[in-house]
């Protein structure tokens, strides 16, 4: 990824003298085992703790009732299939295969809103099915069978969820507008090996680091990525209380600003030139979370 920066240069890591890293990683869509992804933790050094919670049943269901699906049935006219949650309770989930037809101008022919339904038992696990056409029972079919994959793995948005919670606890500082590769911090070195160990480890994963050298306009370079970001975290902190988001919407920004403010205490031996406007950010930052958080308990 020679573009991540344009001033950037890759340097040999046994040169030494570096302040942190670059670092980037990919992940494709694949299936992994509780106990085969707990493996790969504990042998990449990040260790068990970082696993995540237990597949729920409910969840795997959800997920394997997410597909649709769209056939043309005669010149213009198409049949839409999608799973709809009609009940929920303590004891079982239900979710309909719907069948809408349409014609291409986009106006509704027919709707069936049972053409097929699959109800999970929430305590033993198992599923019943029916349909009423055999294209709806292929698609009823398909989706118990991806039920039996999903609640006996974890796929690739768990682990890119599981990267990216063990990326944030390294202070990483975003070095593009469009994310995706972050400056570490050297004293955590360790933590991104053995993340990249991790990655690289999985069937669909990469992962990549790059020093960055101790001089003076790389350090300028991280001092203007760091101020970027606490400019970003303050603005979406402003503009979660400003478009009134759902409280657990805004909490999540908020944690991340707390987050963002803690770790601005690792990059002081990095940061160049004068430190006033970071730490007016920093301040300001504090005061909206603290504002925040108050109107949310209100």
């Amino acid at each position: 990824m020679n573009t991540v920066l344009k001033d950037v240069v890759a340097v040999p890591a046994s040169q030494g003298n570096a302040i942190g890293f670059l670092t980037w990683n990919s992940l494709a869509n694949m299936l992994i085992t509780p106990d085969e992804l707990k493996q790969k933790l504990v042998e990449s050094g990040l260790g068990n703790g970082w696993m995540p919670k237990d597949i729920r049943l409910p969840d795997a269901f959800r997920r394997a009732t997410s597909e649709k699906f769209k056939r043309e049935v005669s010149p213009g006219v198409y049949e839409n299939y999608m799973f709809r949650e009609v009940a929920s309770t303590s004891t079982f989930v239900q979710r309909n295969l719907v069948c809408e037809t349409k014609d291409t101008k986009g106006r509704r022919l027919n709707y069936v809103s049972d053409a097929g339904a699959l109800v999970l038992d929430r305590k033993t696990g198992t599923v019943e099915s029916s349909f009423v056409s055999s294209m709806a029972q292929q698609l009823v079919n398909n989706a118990a069978l991806q039920f039996d994959i999903y609640r006996n793995n974890y796929g690739a948005n768990t682990l890119r969820t599981l990267i990216t919670s063990v990326l944030k606890s390294m202070s990483p500082t975003p070095v593009r507008p469009s994310g995706g590769v972050y400056f570490i911090p050297v004293q955590f070195e360790g933590n991104l090996d053995a993340l990249n160990q991790f990655v690289a480890s999985l069937e669909k994963g990469e992962a990549e680091k790059v020093p960055v050298m101790n001089t003076m306009d790389m350090k300028n370079m991280v001092t203007r990525k760091l101020m970027d970001h606490l400019q970003g975290t303050l603005a979406a902190c402003e503009n979660g209380v400003a478009n009134q988001l759902k409280k657990n919407e805004l909490k999540v920004i908020l944690e991340d600003a707390k987050a963002v403010v803690s770790n601005v205490k690792d990059y002081e031996a990095i940061v160049a030139g004068d430190l006033q406007e970071m730490e007016a950010y920093v301040a300001l930052i504090r005061e909206k979370v603290a504002s925040a958080l108050t109107n949310m308990a209100d």
